[in-house]
């Protein structure tokens, strides 16, 4: 996965825990707010794996694709 990709993931995973933070207020859907939430902390560990699998793959050039 590319850097763009995961600062994309990022962003998005920024959006959706705001989002669900909005939602988790008393008079609102918390069952909506409690899927977002999980669905931004999936998405932020996709990234986290991504950036480790990118440092094991090691630079471009040494027989991987570097990321």
């Amino acid at each position: 996965m590319n850097a763009e990709t995961m600062r994309q993931l990022e962003t998005v995973s920024q959006k959706l825990h705001a989002r669900s933070r909005a939602l988790s207020q008393p008079d609102r859907d918390n069952d909506i707010a409690t899927l977002m939430s999980a669905l931004a902390v999936t998405m932020e560990a996709v990234r986290s794996l991504c950036e480790d699998m990118n440092q094991l793959n090691g630079p471009k050039g040494l027989g991987s694709d570097g990321g």
